[in-house]
């Protein structure tokens, strides 16, 4: 059989459950994010985001780059953090587990990782990021407000999208205070909330706050989605 040319992306997606959501036990991806990646080069996959983590290795072995895509919000507890406050809906268990292995794992691989939104809260919080539950400009952010970002220079993000500063679109209540120990800042928003995360060690793990699958024809996201495909065709061969 002919190894296929494209690399292969998988996504997590959202597992929707009572007591937030009404009905049967479900999953759920709004699918701006497969047009992106295809028109950048890749094939996407959705993961199955209640798999225990005993399979996340073997997730990881069929697919050549993670994007953590964007969900509700982390229940800090079992990290031993707080209970959520009122604003949160914290997402299952299954869930949140399942996505912080996927980042430790996909990381030690030195696989290509993109963390969009709740993916770049996760990837922070997975690398001892201080995150903070509720915004007090949380309600400009949750409803898609455009904003301005400003890049920082030296970053990953920086060498993709440039140093002059570019509007995106916001949708969430919570955000990384700060990077950490391990991670680097690579982007802020005017309002002093923390937009861009990377890991300088990692070819590319790079998270994101803003949601550039939703405004899929500006030249940051393409130049996003292009260094990540490019990436992950690096890490493919």
């Amino acid at each position: 059989m002919t190894e296929p040319t494209h690399p292969v992306i998988g996504l997590t997606v959202e597992l929707l459950d009572a007591p937030w959501y009404d009905g049967r036990r479900r999953f759920q991806l709004f699918d701006d994010y497969l047009p992106c990646l295809r028109a950048a080069g890749a094939i996407p996959i959705l993961l199955p985001t209640d798999a225990p983590i005993q399979e996340v290795g073997a997730l990881l072995d069929r697919v050549d780059g993670i994007l953590l895509t964007g969900g509700d919000d982390l229940d800090l507890r079992p990290l031993g953090g707080p209970a959520p406050d009122t604003h949160c809906k914290p997402v299952p268990p299954e869930q949140q587990s399942m996505n912080l292995e996927l980042v430790r794992q996909a990381c030690a691989r030195h696989m290509p990782l993109l963390g969009v939104c709740f993916g770049m809260q996760v990837f922070g919080v997975a690398h001892d990021a201080p995150f903070r539950q509720h915004l007090d400009q949380a309600g400009e952010h949750t409803q898609g407000v455009q904003h301005p970002v400003v890049p920082c220079a030296p970053s990953l993000l920086a060498n993709l999208v440039g140093e002059t500063p570019f509007s995106v679109p916001s949708y969430h209540h919570q955000a990384l205070l700060g990077p950490g120990p391990k991670l680097r800042a690579c982007a802020w928003a005017d309002d002093g909330t923390l937009e861009g995360v990377e890991l300088p060690s990692h070819p590319f793990a790079l998270g994101v706050q803003w949601h550039p699958e939703r405004a899929p024809h500006s030249v940051p996201s393409k130049a996003i989605f292009s260094g990540f495909v490019e990436a992950t065709r690096h890490y493919r061969k």
